[in-house]
C-alpha cells in the first residue's frame, strides 16, 4: 500500500510556492519543509508539481532501484545549457551511455596516474604567489586562487594545456560564462534585454568555442602524445569509428566544456569550504599536517599508492562536502508512473532529491552542522547518507579525480603555510551560485612555517 504525500501549506494561487524560493535560498527552503512536514513533501511551482524527498528508500529507488525511469530534468540544466550542450551532465539516453563508457575509461583509477604530477605543478605555481603574499603579509583570496588552480588542473588532463595557455585563456573566457549563467537563474531576463554583460557574454561563448573546436583539429592532425594521452585523446578514439563532421566536434566540445565546469567548480569550491572548516579549527589543520609531514617528506608526493594515505585529509574534504552541500539536491523527472519507496510517482511529476537534507539529518549525523571528519574513519559505511557524488549509473564519473586532486593540494598546502582567517570569513552559502560557494570571499594570512622559509 503506498502512503499519501503531505503538501507544503500555504500556496499562493498561479503562483503556488514559487515566492518563498524566490525570497530565501531554495535549497535552505526545501529542506525546512522537509524537516517540518515529512521526508517527503509535495509542493507547487507554476508548470507543475515537484515532489521533495530525504528518504533513503526513494532515494536509492530513483538513483540505483529504477534510474531509467527518471531522467535529466531539463530545467536543472535551464541557463548552463551553453555552458554543458549536450554534455555528460545534460544528456540523456544512448548518447548520455556512449559518452559515459568513454569518459568512464578516462577516469579510472590506472588512468589517473598522472593527475598527481599535474596536480603538484599547478600548487607549485600557487606556491609562488603565496610566498609573495606571506612575504608582504597580504591577504589571499581562497576561492579565487583555488579556481585558478583546479582550472590549471583540469585544462592540463583533459587538453594537455599548459599552465601558462590556462591562465591566459581560460579565466579570459570560461569564467565570465559561468559567472552570467549563475546571475540568469535568478534573472533570466538578462538573455533577453541587449546589454554589455550579454555581448561580452555571446563573445566569450563564440571565442570559447572556437578555441576548443581549434584543440579537436590540432589533435585530429598530430595524433596523441605517445608519452601522455589526456581525455581528448579518449575521446576522439572513443568516436573514432564515426566520420569527422561539424556536428561531431561540436559534441566533443561540448564534453570538453562540460568537464572543465565539472572539473573545476565543484573542487574549487570543495577546497575552500575545507580550508575554511579547518582555519576555524587549528586542532584539526595541525593533523592534516601531520598527516601530511608524514606521507610527504619534504613536500614530495609519493606514487600513486602511496598517496591512499593521506586519509585524515581525504575525510576532512568528505566531511565539507557533507556539511556545506555542494551539490544541494538532484532533480529528476518520472517517465512513467511508479513507485518508490512508500509513495506513488505518476509520470511527468518532477523529483528533488534533496541531498542537503540527508546530509544535515540527525538521524543520519549527529549534531549534523559540526565540522567532524571523524565521522569519515571509523569503517562504518555511509550507505545512501553521503550523496555529494550521487551514486548508481549517473554518479559523478570524475568523483576519484576531485578527491585525490584535492587531498593533494590540501596536504601540500598544510605543510606550506599557517593560515589566519580574516575576521569577515563566513559560513554564509550563497544563495542559489551552482555549485554553492560561500557568500562572500574566504580570506586568509598566511605565515611560511619555519623550515620552509629558507
Amino acid at each position: 500500500m503506498t502512503a499519501p504525500i503531505p503538501e507544503v501549506p500555504r500556496a499562493l494561487p498561479l503562483v503556488g510556492h514559487m515566492p518563498a524560493l524566490m525570497f530565501g535560498s531554495p535549497w535552505d527552503v526545501t529542506e525546512g519543509w522537509l524537516r517540518e512536514h515529512g521526508d517527503v513533501v509535495r509542493f507547487h511551482l507554476p508548470g507543475g508539481d515537484w515532489i521533495a524527498s530525504k528518504d533513503l528508500a526513494m532515494i536509492r529507488h530513483v538513483l540505483v532501484g529504477n534510474p531509467r525511469n527518471y531522467l535529466k530534468d531539463p530545467s536543472s540544466i535551464g541557463v548552463f545549457r551553453d555552458v554543458l550542450g549536450a554534455g555528460l551532465l545534460s544528456s540523456d539516453g544512448e548518447l548520455w551511455r556512449r559518452h559515459r563508457a568513454i569518459l568512464g575509461k578516462a577516469f579510472r583509477i590506472d588512468a589517473l596516474r598522472d593527475v598527481p604530477a599535474i596536480t603538484q605543478r599547478a600548487v607549485d605555481r600557487l606556491i609562488q604567489r603565496w610566498d609573495v603574499a606571506a612575504a608582504e603579509g597580504t591577504p589571499v583570496d581562497v576561492g579565487g586562487a583555488f579556481r585558478l588552480v583546479t582550472l590549471e588542473v583540469i585544462a592540463e588532463a583533459t587538453l594537455g594545456m599548459d599552465a601558462d595557455e590556462s591562465d591566459e585563456v581560460l579565466p579570459r573566457l570560461y569564467e565570465p560564462i559561468v559567472a552570467e549563467c549563475n546571475k540568469r537563474v535568478w534573472h533570466p531576463y538578462r538573455a533577453q534585454i541587449p546589454s554589455p554583460a550579454r555581448r561580452r557574454y555571446r563573445r566569450c561563448l563564440s571565442e570559447l568555442g572556437a578555441f576548443l573546436r581549434g584543440k579537436i583539429s590540432d589533435r585530429r592532425q598530430r595524433g596523441p602524445d605517445p608519452e601522455r594521452r589526456d581525455m581528448l585523446d579518449m575521446l576522439l578514439e572513443g568516436t573514432a569509428e564515426l566520420p569527422a563532421s561539424a556536428p561531431l566536434d561540436e559534441l566533443l566540445c561540448d564534453e570538453l566544456k562540460t568537464m572543465l565546469f565539472a572539473g573545476h567548480d565543484t573542487s574549487s569550491a570543495t577546497l575552500t569550504w575545507t580550508l575554511h572548516a579547518l582555519s576555524c579549527q587549528p586542532d584539526l589543520y595541525a593533523k592534516v599536517r601531520a598527516e601530511a609531514d608524514a606521507v610527504l617528506p619534504g613536500a614530495v608526493l609519493p606514487d600513486y599508492a602511496g598517496l591512499k594515505q593521506l586519509t585524515y585529509s581525504q575525510a576532512c574534504l568528505k566531511e565539507a562536502l557533507r556539511l556545506y552541500n555542494i551539490v544541494p539536491v538532484v532533480t529528476r523527472i518520472a517517465a512513467a508512473d511508479d513507485v518508490a519507496g512508500e509513495h506513488r510517482i505518476a509520470a511527468g511529476t518532477r523529483l528533488m532529491l534533496h541531498l542537503q537534507a540527508v546530509h544535515l539529518d540527525p538521524e543520519h549525523w549527529p549534531e549534523p552542522r559540526r565540522f567532524d571528519p571523524e565521522r569519515f574513519l571509523s569503517g562504518e559505511s555511509v550507505g545512501y547518507r553521503w550523496l555529494p557524488f550521487i551514486t548508481g549509473p549517473r554518479s559523478c564519473v570524475g568523483q576519484h579525480f576531485s578527491l585525490l586532486e584535492a587531498k593533494i593540494i590540501v596536504s601540500l598546502l598544510s605543510q606550506r603555510y599557517d593560515i589566519k582567517p580574516l575576521p569577515g570569513n563566513s559560513d554564509e552559502r550563497h544563495r542559489f551560485q551552482a555549485p554553492i560557494a560561500p557568500r562572500t570571499p574566504i580570506r586568509f594570512r598566511l605565515r611560511l612555517r619555519p623550515q620552509q622559509g629558507g
